[in-house]
Parts: structure tokens; sequence; C-alpha cells
């Protein structure tokens, strides 16, 4: 595959960077609602995100967990790495290992790139990270994870059997099929306006509100 560098001819993202702004807002304001541990919900957001690209975008769309790779700064040689590296360079991916994304029309996106340095922090590794779209052709994925060299520059290896695993756990917990659709009934796609705040009704009928958290996104990867 083509290495991708900072260099590389820019390519028209499927999805403006004002839409995947909004998609992710949705999603975080959600979760972080309901208290859910951020660093942990990258299948949530794929799932979630996946189903807002199909019904509002008439995308083909659709998760993948496996191991991802991603330098976010050169000059400190600091890469996000998912998964895990054998003694002889090999990579996996588990339940307890993994990072997921989604897949859409040759492009992978992540939705969690926004939160990139809450995930260092979760890991002990506290640095600053921009807040940035990441939405990449495939076709631009670096030939390996050791062949990464410029800021955005990314790896993934996807694990058909772990996606399969995950989604059908997903789909079993209603709980997390019922915050999901909280995400789908809020969004609207942009131009349209959307509402601050939603009204989520608990277990017990009671009554509570989701604020929308305007986390900003600044520029691409």
């Amino acid at each position: 595959m083509q290495n991708s560098s900072s260099s590389a001819s820019p390519t028209r993202p499927l999805i403006p960077l004002a839409d995947y702004q909004r998609i992710f807002r949705v999603i975080h304001s959600v979760l972080s609602s309901v208290e859910a541990d951020i660093p942990a919900a990258s299948f949530f957001f794929s799932v979630t995100a996946a189903q807002i690209l199909k019904k509002f975008y008439k995308r083909n769309a659709f998760p993948v967990a496996g191991a991802a790779f991603y330098l976010v700064d050169r000059a400190q040689g600091a890469a996000l790495s998912f998964g895990s590296i054998g003694g002889d360079g090999a990579i996996s991916s588990d339940h307890d290992a993994f990072h997921a994304w989604v897949q859409c029309d040759g492009y992978a996106i992540d939705f969690m790139a926004p939160v990139f340095q809450e995930l260092l922090d979760a890991a002990g590794h506290a640095m600053p990270v921009p807040r940035r779209m990441f939405q990449k052709n495939l076709a631009r994925m670096s030939a390996s994870h050791t062949a990464l060299a410029a800021p955005g520059d990314f790896f993934l290896a996807a694990d058909l059997a772990l996606t399969r695993s995950m989604l059908q756990q997903f789909m079993a917990k209603k709980a997390l099929t019922n915050l999901s659709e909280v995400c789908l009934d809020w969004y609207r796609k942009p131009p349209r306006s959307m509402p601050d705040d939603l009204a989520l009704q608990g277990a017990e009928g009671e009554i509570s509100r989701i604020g929308l958290i305007g986390t900003a996104v600044d520029g691409v990867w």
C-alpha cells in the first residue's frame, strides 16, 4: 500500500468537518451523560457513527475492530497503539487489546480522534494532542506499523472475527442499543439546527437532560 505523508495531495473527505464534529459531539455527550469510560468506548463510537452514516448520509458504513496505530507527534515519536505486538513483530488484537473505527466507501473514519489526548492520558502518557478529524482514504495507509513517518500516518489491521464477536455482544446488551438509539434520535444533519439538549427517561421513569458538549474539532489529521 502507498505510504502516507504530510506532502500527499489532499482528498475530499466523505463527511464534511462540520458533520464529523456534530456526530462526535452527539456520541460523546450521550456517553458522558451516563458517566461511561470514554477511553474504552471505541466500539460504541464506531457502531453508532456507522448507523448515523447509514441513516442520514446513505453511506455503506460499518464498524471494524482490530489493531490500530496512529502517529500523533513525530518529534516525540509518539504513536497511539492498540492491540498486541508479539516478539516476532506479529500484530494481533482481542477483546482486551483492540480499537474500533468506521470503514465507509474505501475510507477509515475514527470518531474518537478528537479525544486522542484522553486516550493517551488513560494509558499513562500525558501529552497534548490536537483535537482533529481522522478521515483517511485506506489507499493512503502506511505499509506497516513501523512505517509511520508523519503525524496522521496510520496502520490498521482489521480482525473480522473479533468484530463479529463484539457486534453480537453489543446487540445483545439493551442498555447499549438504547443509548445508540438516543444518539440517532438526537442527531440532525447540518445545516439543520439541533437541540442543545435532549430529555432522557430512566428505567424508573425519571427524566434527565443530556447537554451537548461543545468540544471543538480543529482541523484534520
